[in-house]
């Protein structure tokens, strides 16, 4: 009966553990590309097919260019935070 008892915890231990890695990792951020650098905005094409504009005093200091892969969060139905895609 303690033997049952004591492979029973052991296994228990083991899926609540795992499960807790897994709701661990980060939540992975939307991505995009640059379509356009206008004067006052950049338009971001989205991943999920959306196109957003972002006004460019927001991201004036990341030096975005036509092309460039982005990640962002969005609030609101905009993006913030938009950085560089690290490769």
């Amino acid at each position: 009966m303690r033997k049952t008892f004591g492979i029973i915890a052991a296994a228990l231990t083991v899926a609540l553990f795992s499960s807790t890695l897994v709701l661990a990792q980060p939540a992975a951020k939307p991505t995009g590309t640059v379509v356009a650098v206008e004067a006052a905005v950049v338009k971001i094409k989205g991943a999920d097919g959306k196109t957003y504009e972002v006004k460019m005093v927001d991201v004036i200091e990341k030096n975005l260019k036509t092309g460039d892969m982005v990640e962002y969060e969005v609030v609101e139905g905009k993006p913030v935070k938009v950085a560089k895609k690290k490769m």
